[in-house]
């Protein structure tokens, strides 16, 4: 306990020395990782926003002749299709669907309802297979066509593989980023205690008393760094809510998880750089 907190007092009283060398440090990480955070904002909102349009639009639809039985029909698509969630759209169904999507005015002229009788269902499984499954539900006998979302669905996961790419680059570089930039922070604080450095030598003190609170005090720098990078851009996003055009409501647990994997980051960033710059200088 009493190596735990030498070490713990030892970091604080180099970040207090270094100065305005970490605190530049501390808010040129909070710079560069507020760019993490709010990417990973957003790409939580994109999530939940593709699961929701999946949810809409992730339903394959059969619409009937008129001489067609419903019932006959969910049969033979149950058949097909395995396990997985039916509905009946009745004429009437089919022309409030049709007044959401369009509005009245086209079906107003109409004396009768010429929408037709449709059977929406699930389907799962590879592309693959669905692509088979929507092949056998065009073969059921009273099915006149078959709606299937299977591009728009292929588009949403393209784009969000290429979204996990670009973000999986862009933290490559930040991490580079925020490493050199605690790096340079750290140099200029073993350079500031070259003299501290060769007593504790001469009195016998081991490798990782030596370097210990070096390493610690670059993870400081980065655990600092990662909470402002979270904090204050959280607050500005949450006072202006109600003045930016935003599609979704903001989840308060977008912020709590982008927050933590911020400061995990920083934080990995920070040590890591610091570690490395204290083992290459001290031979």
């Amino acid at each position: 306990m009493g190596q735990v907190l030498w070490l713990a007092r030892e970091s604080l009283r180099g970040f207090r020395r270094s100065g305005g060398s970490a605190l530049a440090s501390t808010w040129s990480t909070a710079l560069a990782c507020s760019l993490l955070f709010l990417f990973l904002c957003g790409a939580q909102g994109w999530i939940s926003w593709s699961n929701g349009e999946r949810d809409r639009q992730g339903w394959v639809e059969l619409f009937l002749v008129d001489s067609a039985r419903s019932d006959d029909v969910v049969k033979r698509a149950r058949q097909v299709s395995g396990s997985g969630e039916i509905r009946v759209v009745d004429k009437i169904r089919a022309r409030e669907r049709f007044v959401e999507r369009f509005g009245p005015e086209m079906l107003q002229a109409l004396d009768s309802n010429p929408l037709p009788v449709s059977v929406r269902l699930r389907i799962g499984g590879t592309p693959q297979q669905a692509a088979a499954i929507v092949a056998g539900l065009q073969a059921i006998p009273g099915v006149e066509s078959v709606d299937s979302p299977d591009g728009e669905l292929e588009d949403l996961d393209r784009f969000q593989k290429w979204v996990g790419r670009a973000g999986l680059i862009s933290a490559l570089v930040l991490f580079g980023v925020v490493l050199g930039v605690i790096r340079n922070s750290v140099q200029l604080s073993l350079k500031s205690r070259d003299r501290l450095i060769d007593n504790m030598r001469i009195l016998g003190a081991s490798r990782w008393q030596i370097e210990s609170p070096f390493a610690l005090e670059g993870l400081l720098q980065g655990v600092l760094g990662g909470f402002l990078a979270s904090v204050v851009p959280w607050i500005a996003l949450w006072t202006a809510r109600s003045v930016l055009p935003l599609p979704l409501a903001m989840d308060p647990t977008w912020g709590l998880r982008a927050g933590a994997l911020t400061m995990a980051f920083a934080a990995i960033a920070g040590g890591g750089g610091g570690w490395w710059t204290v083992r290459r200088a001290i031979r």
